[in-house]
């Protein structure tokens, strides 16, 4: 750990990185948080409910009657 320190503590702003990297996750995390609860998504949040129920990955009224 030793080597590991002495090359950090040669690089100048060091601790300006650790601050970066926190604003960056925050600034996704928040923006996830946005892009999930938008009014918008509602219809693809409500389709994508149900695919895990689906036989295939076809919905029921997509369903044609035949197979091929």
């Amino acid at each position: 750990m030793k080597l590991v320190s002495h090359y950090l503590q040669s690089i100048s702003d060091v601790g300006l990185y650790p601050s970066i990297s926190l604003i960056i996750f925050f600034s996704f995390f928040i923006g996830m948080i946005w892009w999930t609860f938008k009014k918008s998504n509602k219809n693809f949040f409500n389709d994508m409910k149900s695919y895990a129920l689906d036989d295939d990955g076809i919905k029921s009224s997509d369903q044609s009657g035949t197979e091929i």
